[in-house]
């Protein structure tokens, strides 16, 4: 457990403030007084004035001295409630309500006081995150069903409280509602298991009604540092769970944010070679589910970090996994196909990926991506290492199976035959296996130059341009971000201007998405960046996958693409949004296991090993572009590899500033089992 503390001040033994009796009971309204919304609002965006209402928690929590409570005084007593983060318990939280604001930040520093019981230790403060929010807005409302499904941009914005005629309250701040498990993505709120919370946080208000009504209301949070470089800490604001303000994507935090995301996917693959799919952070619980195409994408983004830092437990691991993979749910036979008849020169041993059977069945369903984007792991690790005989020849098995799964206009089989010579094992067309596939067999070709591979990728390329896209406008053209990919290498190899008019034409579709969602910002602001309503995190990060390979494309094609930078930038900037970093991590039972990972999203706070690997993949291209700009070559992108093996070797990050940018990874975690297997 990370365990950051600040160094103690001088603790004065000195009394409340003025105004510590408000002598207004906890059971009043949730709102509290009522009035002046523009002066509050305004007031609460401020802080400065923000670290004062954490100061009052500070001054009766810990007998620190009191701050200057003027500008909070001056202003309605709000219901606030204060919160204190820590190991154990993890969350204690009051609320109160005074005559004016500071007095209602008392009340409830005062009622989580005497509520813990000696749990909050001044001595221990510098492993305690204090927060508090301050109502802004209520609305009255009931739960009719054993499910309500409120529409889900608004999850998390806002909370639950209820209130008996005894006085006696309870509530679910908007973020708990994540925080709990609360909100179920597919059904919403269950009435049961919110019932449950309330009587949780407070008992005394006894059973509440099958179709019990409660205030709904919106607040303000805010939240101490979690690195304080001074003591008392800095705030930031919160919003839902993540800082309200977003970050900056310069190549600086950008590389920060990537180091993370490896070193959470470097945490996540056991000694097997097996990655953790999907992770709770809720429930401290991983899922039984497992999805072999996830698996190998995600070793292909591990790989992608191994050659940006040459940090040598990102190899070690990955190559664990791609025998895992290959290992366990490989399959080999000999196919024939259209392109590779019986006799065809480079017919033989086919290597295709078989997934974990479904209920029922005996066995796995054969996915073309499985061979895809297997073999676009092979390629990264030949890329990466510049060793490109070790998995050669399973490379050439997967592209084989891919040949061999091309139909003779061009399209493919999504979903092959379980054994050679049987029908498709699935009559469904999926859209990004094709994409997947062009990508591994056009950089197979990069270092293993048959003509067949090249010519199966132009042939599915232009198929999805000439027939599946054909005619489609930019509104209803799907983001097809791994043909994105794939077309920025056909380029190079062909180029095809209707490749780079292809991929730009996909861009205007992310824009056009982009845009969609413009009306939401001012009211949601972390809206802003995303795709979808509400935004989840893995269509915006492969829209920033795809957007990194369109400006390799400009460039090849000599383009002037700077829009599609600017919606690339602001796609990253919402990206990382959705990753678990030290200002983020405060509520989670297990925030070491957590650390570095991304969620699904806005109001999705779990954790998948393809949430990681899209989001990191897609900063990586957009660092590339920058640095690139500033006149240094990152690995990747179409002709790396030919300078991989002209002999360029990128040095990685130096030993010193790969330490400093994985120092929070270790103090989380610790040394993992790669760390501990490449030390000397």
């Amino acid at each position: 457990m990370l365990r950051l503390r600040l160094p103690l001040c001088f603790l004065l033994a000195l009394p409340l403030l003025s105004c510590q009796k408000s002598h207004v009971p906890v059971g009043a309204s949730v709102l509290g007084e009522k009035g002046r919304d523009g002066a509050v609002a305004e007031a609460l965006a401020d802080p400065e004035v923000a670290a004062t209402g954490v100061g009052i928690a500070r001054h009766v929590l810990y007998g620190e001295p009191a701050p200057d409570t003027s500008a909070l005084q001056a202003l309605p007593g709000r219901r606030a409630f204060v919160c204190a983060y820590q190991e154990r318990p993890r969350r204690l939280c009051e609320t109160g309500v005074g005559e004016d604001l500071a007095g209602s930040f008392e009340a409830a520093a005062v009622a989580l006081k005497e509520r813990a019981g000696g749990k909050i230790d001044p001595d221990e403060r510098g492993d305690i995150r204090l927060r508090f929010d301050v109502v802004t807005d209520t609305r009255d409302a009931k739960f009719k069903e054993d499910w309500d499904k409120p529409k889900g941009r608004s999850i998390a914005t806002w909370g639950f409280f209820v209130a008996t005629e005894e006085g006696e309250v309870s509530w679910v701040l908007p973020s708990q509602v994540l925080e709990d498990g609360l909100w179920d993505r597919k059904r919403g709120f269950k009435r049961k298991n919110v019932r449950k919370r309330l009587r949780k946080q407070n008992e005394d208000i006894g059973e509440l009604d099958g179709s019990f009504g409660y205030q709904a209301f919106d607040t303000v949070a805010w939240i101490e540092e979690a690195l304080p470089q001074t003591d008392p800490p800095g705030v930031f604001r919160l919003y839902r769970i993540p800082p309200y303000e977003r970050d900056e994507a310069t190549a600086e935090v950008m590389l920060q944010r990537m180091v993370w995301a490896a070193d959470y996917l470097l945490s996540s693959v056991d000694a097997k070679g097996r990655i953790r799919y999907r992770y709770s952070t809720a429930r401290d619980r991983d899922s039984s589910s497992y999805n072999v195409i996830r698996h190998a994408g995600t070793t292909y983004s591990l790989l992608q970090m191994y050659d940006r830092t040459r940090y040598e437990p990102y190899l070690e691991a990955s190559v664990q996994a791609m025998h895992f993979l290959i290992d366990n749910h490989g399959r080999r036979d000999n196919r024939v196909g259209p392109y590779l008849p019986a006799d065809h020169p480079d017919q033989g041993e086919c290597l295709f990926i078989v997934s974990r059977p479904r209920s029922g069945k005996t066995e796995g369903d054969v996915h073309l991506g499985g061979a895809g984007l297997g073999l676009v792991m092979l390629d990264q690790y030949a890329e990466a290492t510049g060793d490109t005989q070790t998995f050669l020849e399973e490379a050439r098995g997967m592209a084989r199976f891919i040949v061999a799964s091309q139909k003779e206009d061009g399209e493919f089989y999504s979903f092959p035959p379980r054994h050679a010579g049987e029908k498709p094992c699935r009559d469904e067309v999926s859209p990004y296996y094709p994409g997947e596939s062009i990508l591994g067999l056009v950089r197979l070709y990069s270092y293993d130059p048959n003509p067949l591979w090249l010519d199966t990728a132009v042939r599915a390329a232009d198929w999805l341009i000439d027939v599946r896209d054909k005619g489609k406008d930019e509104s209803e053209i799907a983001n097809d971000h791994w043909l994105m990919l794939g077309l920025s290498y056909l380029y190079l190899y062909t180029e095809d201007e209707r490749y780079a008019d292809h991929s730009i034409h996909i861009c205007r579709a992310v824009e056009y998405q982009y845009e969609k969602n413009r009306k939401h910002f001012k009211k949601y602001p972390d809206f802003q960046g995303g795709y979808y309503n509400p935004p989840r995190s893995t269509p915006a990060a492969t829209r920033g996958e795809g957007l990194g390979a369109v400006l390799e494309t400009c460039r090849l094609a000599g383009r002037e693409c700077g829009w599609i930078e600017e919606l690339l930038v602001e796609t990253v900037r919402h990206e990382m949004w959705c990753q678990y970093t030290p200002q983020s991590s405060y509520w989670m039972p297990n925030p070491a296991k957590a650390f570095g990972g991304f969620n699904g999203g806005l109001i999705d706070a779990d954790i998948r090993n393809d949430f990681v690997q899209h989001n990191m993949s897609s900063i990586l291209g957009l660092e590339r572009h920058v640095l690139r700009q500033q006149g240094t070559e990152l690995p990747g992108g179409p002709g790396w590899m030919e300078k991989r093996l002209a002999g360029t070797v990128f040095g990685g990050i130096p030993p010193e500033e790969l330490a400093r940018l994985r120092e929070l990874s270790v103090a989380y975690r610790g040394a993992t089992i790669w760390e501990k297997t490449a030390e000397p």
